[in-house]
């Protein structure tokens, strides 16, 4: 329901806004579709985020066991290249993703609505390319692990 009332406020609000001013409907409509747009691409944006940050606990639980698997075979002299590498994917995920947070830009100030549009599909496409980036790692530490 939450969900639901945040895609649904933000709209609501911009066309009761639109819809007092009267003036050049022509003009309010294309305002209209432009926040309509900027707040569709945000909340993709901000749901493949969402989406990500679900896989946070499991990547740090992947990367716990593969390092202990690692560990327990470098005391036997046994060969741990791929849980080492497995290991940086993982970690490389986790930093993708901080990384992207850190970056991003929620508020979209001091843009142009052409400018916020830009920005936000070059964001929708960085937050799924580090979703994908997260997706593999895990893929990779359950297979090396043999987990399911």
């Amino acid at each position: 329901m939450q969900k639901l009332l945040t895609r649904i406020l933000p709209a609501a609000a911009v066309i009761a806004l639109v819809s007092c001013q009267g003036g050049n409907t022509g003009t309010n409509t294309a305002a209209l579709a432009d926040s309509l747009a900027i707040d569709s691409l945000s909340t993709v944006v901000m749901t493949i985020h969402n989406e990500g940050m679900e896989k946070m606990m499991t990547i740090r639980r992947l990367k716990e066991r593969v390092v202990a698997v690692k560990d327990s075979l470098a005391t036997k002299k046994g060969d741990t290249t791929a849980y080492f590498v497995t290991a940086n994917l993982l970690d490389s995920a986790t930093n993708a993703m901080n990384s992207w947070m850190t970056g991003y830009d929620m508020e979209l100030k001091d843009k142009t609505t052409p400018e916020k549009k830009a920005y936000l599909e070059a964001e929708k496409k960085k937050i799924a390319d580090v979703q994908d980036l997260m997706s593999s790692s895990i893929k990779g530490a359950k297979t090396l692990l043999k987990e399911e």
